[in-house]
């Protein structure tokens, strides 16, 4: 850790974060425009949004230790320029194919910043700094989504899906010059291949059981926050901008969330955090996808459930450097959790679409109990194990 935060540089970091999960969300608010155009079913939107997390899943502990070869600063700008060039190519595909292969490719950019950014933040941050630094980067994710949703939503009755997409690849690359300019450069760090597999099988077991909490944790938020529109357009008519717009205001409860955790942990153990929000997060599931309820008290319990969502999110990123037991483990454990919670964005979107297709939007809210309780049944293992504690 650095004895003085450079805010700046974790400023910047952030941003890119935020800028990656404006395109993780840039497709939800436009499903309804693309499945009109292209004639897609919603298992295959629920693909389109999530693949972008593919590559994460595959590869993110492995890259925690590539980013630090190559440096942070580096990885950054590299990232977002890749995510910005796949969603221009996005924007003039023609057909499913070209929207599924710009996508999976996107996620190698997606992929480098998580896990460069939470990296980089926890480095340039004192340690006194340490906590709010990292709640802050919680709050990247659902940020970047509602940026997504609100943005989608105001500019798709004027623009079209595709503008759109060309619209959101401004914010790609502002940020990768912003990360250019304000992150000082840092040099690569050297190792083989045969080193990096011993850090991997070195990793802590409770960064693995943080990862496999963080998993059920992301499938269930971005299920949520990425079908939301569609379920107040098919159920309750909605339009798509008013869906977008809904959903997008559902998402900010999030950030509350994570901002509120700092207070929360400063007074109560993080074994009563993650039960009461965990609990109050599964009752609010219930009326979210009930029938008998209006738009708005769906997005009302909507906003509680995913501030209870934030809340667990921030809790997880700033556990990170407690379970990753060394400041050598912190850049793989940020890749492993990063990995685990990208398998849950990839499978949850097309395995809720799947669900509802057959079993209707009724079972949406089993689903989402059943992620939230293995989370922190996960999470409280995680602290419990002999590398988790402090």
């Amino acid at each position: 850790m650095a004895e003085r935060s450079n805010w700046r540089a974790i400023v910047s970091a952030f941003l890119v974060g935020v800028a990656g999960a404006v395109q993780v969300g840039r497709v939800a608010p436009a499903a309804a425009f693309i499945q009109e155009e292209l004639h897609l079913d919603l298992p295959t939107i629920g693909w389109l949004i999530s693949l972008i997390t593919l590559a994460t899943a595959l590869l993110g502990l492995l890259s925690g230790h590539w980013v630090l070869r190559i440096g942070l600063r580096m990885s950054l700008a590299t990232g977002a320029l890749m995510m910005g060039v796949c969603a221009i190519i996005s924007a003039f595909a023609s057909s499913a194919p070209i929207l599924i292969g710009a996508r999976v490719i996107e996620g190698l950019g997606y992929l480098i910043v998580v896990v460069a950014a939470p990296t980089l933040i926890a480095r340039e941050a004192a340690q006194k700094d340490s906590s709010l630094a990292l709640a802050m980067w919680g709050t990247f994710f659902t940020l970047g989504l509602s940026i997504a949703a609100f943005a989608g939503g105001f500019l798709l009755d004027k623009i079209g899906w595709r503008g759109w997409f060309l619209a959101s690849t401004g914010f790609v690359f502002l940020t990768a010059v912003a990360a250019m300019v304000s992150i000082p450069r840092d040099s690569r760090l050297a190792g083989s291949r045969s080193q990096n597999w011993k850090m991997i099988v070195a990793t802590p077991k409770s960064a693995w059981l943080l990862g496999a909490a963080f998993l059920g944790l992301t499938l269930l938020t971005l299920a949520t926050l990425s079908l939301l529109p569609i379920f107040l357009v098919q159920e309750h008519d909605l339009t798509p901008s008013a869906a977008g717009s809904a959903t997008g205001g559902v998402a900010l409860a999030s950030i509350a969330g994570s901002l509120c955790y700092g207070a929360f942990a400063n007074r109560l153990s993080e074994a009563v955090i993650v039960s009461g929000a965990s609990i109050s997060l599964v009752v609010c599931a219930f009326p979210t996808f009930a029938d008998d309820a209006t738009a708005n008290q769906i997005v009302l319990f909507a906003c509680v459930a995913i501030f209870m969502s934030g809340i667990l999110i921030a809790q997880t990123f700033a556990s990170v450097p407690r379970v990753a037991g060394a400041p050598r483990f912190i850049g793989p454990s940020n890749g492993l959790v990063a990995q685990l919670g990208s398998v849950g964005a990839l499978t949850g979107p097309p395995l809720i679409g799947g669900l509802i297709a057959y079993a209707d939007w009724k079972a949406v809210p089993f689903a989402v109990s059943g992620f939230t309780l293995s989370y922190a049944a996960l999470f409280v293992l995680a602290l419990k194990s002999e590398n988790g504690q402090p």
